[in-house]
């Protein structure tokens, strides 16, 4: 696959992250991640937890 072929893996999430690897030129697929720490970090100052949440738009059903 292309990067952009596994980048499209993405399409209507939100929030996601995907690794990719270059090894000798070619592209290798890590991994998808929805949270990032497994989605235990903690925000310092606490009210940022809220702030950031607030810009992520989930999508209506």
């Amino acid at each position: 696959m292309e990067v952009i072929e596994y980048l499209q893996l993405s399409e209507g999430i939100p929030h996601v992250r995907i690794d990719l690897y270059n090894v000798n030129g070619k592209i290798y697929f890590g991994e998808i991640t929805f949270f990032h720490g497994a989605g235990l970090g903690r925000f310092t100052p606490e009210e940022w937890n809220e702030k950031f949440g607030d810009l992520i738009r989930l999508p209506n059903k």
